[in-house]
C-alpha cells in the first residue's frame, strides 16, 4: 500500500506540474498577444505623430496665407477710404466749380 500511496502522490504532483506548465504556456500566449497589441499601438502612435507634424506644417502655411489676405483686406479698406475722401473732395470741388461757372453763365444770360 505504501507504493500505491507514493505513486498516487507522484501522480498528483505530476498533474500539478502539468497544470502549472499549461498555466505558464497560457500566460506566455496572453503576454504575446499583449505585446503584439502594444506594438500595434506604438506603430499607430508613430503614424499619428507623423500626421500631426504634417498638419502643423500645413497650419503654419495656412496661417501665413491668412495673415497675407488680412493685410490685403486692410490695404484695400485703406485704399477705399482714401478713394472715398478724394472722391468727396473732388466732387465737392466740381460742384463748387460748376456753381461758380453756372452763376457766371446765368449773369451773362441775364445781362444780354
Amino acid at each position: 500500500m505504501p507504493e500505491t500511496s507514493v505513486e498516487r502522490t507522484l501522480g498528483i504532483l505530476l498533474a500539478k506540474v502539468e497544470g502549472i506548465e499549461k498555466s505558464i504556456a497560457a500566460g506566455d500566449q496572453h503576454r504575446a498577444v499583449v505585446h503584439r497589441r502594444v506594438d500595434d499601438l506604438v506603430e499607430q502612435v508613430g503614424d499619428l505623430n507623423t500626421e500631426v507634424a504634417t498638419m502643423k506644417a500645413d497650419v503654419v502655411d495656412s496661417k501665413k496665407i491668412t495673415d497675407e489676405v488680412k493685410q490685403w483686406k486692410q490695404r484695400g479698406i485703406g485704399a477705399l477710404f482714401v478713394s472715398g475722401v478724394a472722391g468727396t473732395a473732388l466732387g465737392g470741388a466740381a460742384v463748387s466749380f460748376a456753381v461758380y461757372w453756372w452763376d457766371s453763365i446765368l449773369r451773362l444770360l441775364r445781362s444780354a
